[in-house]
This record gives C-alpha cells, sequence and structure tokens, in this order.
C-alpha cells in the first residue's frame, strides 16, 4: 500500500534563504517524507534567485512560476490544483520541520475522518511556544481587548495558555488555526471550493476555518506536533504594508460574515480605536522616544489615512505586488 499520500505546498515570494532552509529541513526528517507524495512550491513572482535555487538543487520538485504576486489565496488554490495527496500541508517559507514531529499530527488526522484542519504547536527558535490560534474576528473582540478575555477565560479564550505554559498536551477543538503551518483533508478544502481568493494576504485560513466548521468538519489545535516559525521574516521588510493589508483583509471579512450594519459599526470602532491612539501619542510626544512606540505612531496615521481615503483595496501590500 502506497504511504504517499500528502501533498506539501509551499507559497513563497522573493524569500530563497528561508525557502533553503525549510526545504532542508524536510528533506531531513525522513519517516515524515516517506508519506510525501509531492512538494510543490508556488512562487509569486520572485527576483531573488528562488527559481533557479529551487531547480538546480530540487528538479524532481514541482515549481510553478506565476508572473506576478497573486496573494496567497490564490497561490495555494494553484498548487491545489496539482496535487494529487489526500492531505494538503501549507507550509510558509519561514517555518522549519521538527523530525519526527509532524507525522503525528499526520496520523491523527488519519484516524479521524471528521477532522477537517488541523495545525501545531508553533514555536521559536528556542522552542519557546508561540501564539498557534485565533480568534475569530469580531466586534466583541473589537471592544474588549482578547489578552483580557484570555486572562479572565482561559478556557474560552486558550491561546495565552497554549503560548505560556504545557499544560495542554491532548488536541483541542479551536475557532481558527494559525497559517504558518496547517494541514488540511484534500476532499474538504475541494468540497469548499479551496481558499477565498478575495483575500489577498491574511484570515484566509481564518474563512477557511469558519467554512470547514460550517461544513461541520472539525478544526483541530494539535500540540504534540511542533514547528518552528521564524515570526514575521515574510513580511518584516514591508511591515507597515503588511498592517494595512491586515485590516483590508478583517474588513472583507467581517463584511462577508455579517451583515451590513453590523460591518458600519465595526469600521467605525476600529477607525475610533486608530484616532484615539494616534491623538494620544500626538499629545504626549516624549512618549515617540521608544522605538516601538514610534512605529505605532506611523501605522495610526497610516490607517487613518487609508481610512480617509475610503479604504483602498491597493492601499496595502498589492501596491508592491510585483
Amino acid at each position: 500500500m502506497d504511504k504517499r499520500e500528502l501533498s506539501i505546498i509551499i507559497i513563497t515570494k522573493d524569500t530563497r534563504e528561508l525557502i533553503e532552509g525549510l526545504l532542508e529541513s524536510i528533506y531531513k526528517d525522513g519517516d515524515f517524507l516517506e508519506r510525501v507524495r509531492e512538494i510543490i512550491v508556488v512562487d509569486n513572482g520572485s527576483k531573488d534567485g528562488t527559481e533557479e535555487f529551487v531547480r538546480l538543487h530540487y528538479p524532481d520538485m514541482l515549481y510553478i512560476k506565476n508572473l506576478e504576486n497573486m496573494g496567497f489565496a490564490a497561490a495555494v488554490n494553484i498548487g491545489v490544483k496539482r496535487a494529487g495527496g489526500s492531505f494538503i500541508l501549507l507550509l510558509n517559507s519561514d517555518t522549519r520541520l521538527i523530525p519526527g514531529s509532524l507525522v503525528k499530527m499526520l496520523d491523527y488526522m488519519a484516524g479521524h475522518g471528521d477532522i477537517g484542519m488541523c495545525g501545531p504547536l508553533l514555536v521559536y527558535p528556542d522552542m519557546r511556544p508561540q501564539r498557534s490560534i485565533a480568534y475569530i474576528p469580531s466586534l466583541y473582540l473589537e471592544v474588549i481587548p482578547p489578552f483580557l478575555l484570555e486572562f479572565l477565560f482561559p478556557r474560552r479564550y486558550p491561546a495565552r495558555e497554549i503560548r505560556k505554559s504545557s499544560s495542554i498536551k491532548k488536541p483541542v477543538d479551536v475557532p481558527s488555526l494559525i497559517g504558518a503551518a496547517i494541514l488540511i483533508r484534500g476532499e474538504a478544502l475541494k468540497n469548499l471550493h479551496g481558499f477565498d481568493e478575495r483575500f489577498f494576504f491574511f484570515l484566509e485560513e481564518t474563512d477557511l476555518c469558519v467554512r470547514m466548521r460550517e461544513m461541520g468538519m472539525g478544526v483541530v489545535f494539535f500540540p504534540e506536533a511542533q514547528v518552528i516559525h521564524l515570526q514575521g521574516k515574510t513580511v518584516g521588510k514591508n511591515w507597515l504594508a503588511g498592517r494595512i493589508e491586515y485590516n483590508i483583509s478583517l474588513y472583507k471579512f467581517i463584511e462577508k460574515h455579517h451583515s451590513r450594519a453590523y460591518y458600519v459599526i465595526f469600521v467605525i470602532v476600529r477607525f475610533l480605536k486608530a484616532l484615539l491612539v494616534f491623538l494620544i501619542l500626538s499629545f504626549l510626544p516624549f512618549l515617540l522616544l521608544k522605538g516601538k512606540i514610534r512605529r505605532s505612531y506611523r501605522y495610526h496615521a497610516r490607517l487613518l489615512l487609508w481610512h480617509m481615503k475610503r479604504c483602498p483595496d491597493g492601499g496595502g501590500l498589492k501596491k508592491i505586488k510585483t
């Protein structure tokens, strides 16, 4: 019986050094590699030598080169159309596999047909836990800070508990997963017609989790499997544009899953929050001596300007997409 049931899809854009490390870590995990049917790299128009590297060192790998940056969701869908595995593993180029870890998650998914998506514990290179799950954006969470809810109601909002301790050992049903490393049942993904390509970057995995749960399939955090995540490396070069892109995706998400009135109130609340932060920092300029606060000030100024331009869809990463 052929055990090669897994298709790995990696989306990259000018991250040659990162993808080198990722591919090396995959090929070091022998037991896991035996389960891999194919590795598909979808390149969103890299100009840093990624194509030459992959074709030279991994000639048997399926490499797909897009002429421009089509965004994460669209690139994944391109890869999925070429994938033949019954399971799809999505990996960011800034992840690294830990030998013997992900095969446990694959075995779990293979034995639980009601689970549509599964995510590992994301860790830093020193093995400290990262935030591995996400909450569904809502007006409620926009008004009440998530860290407060995590402190007061750790069972309902477990992200802090997962990040700060190692007490959670068993699989846990969660609202959504962080998209750096996600294992998806291929048939379920096909039934959902893939990712929603309206999301250029950010929240496409959250939207998929919502639709997966609506279809009756489980979304599970699997802490026994761990993946190293070099957090922020893929968008760090364009941080400010990336933050605006998050807001673009956030508003699309709210508009898609809620009523028009809910959407309008949500936008107003978020605008007022940005205005309040901007005014406070403007009247207390001594706070800007700290680098992180200066960056926050620039972000909120840019966010206000984006709102005043009526939230254009091209105000974030799309304007630097090529």
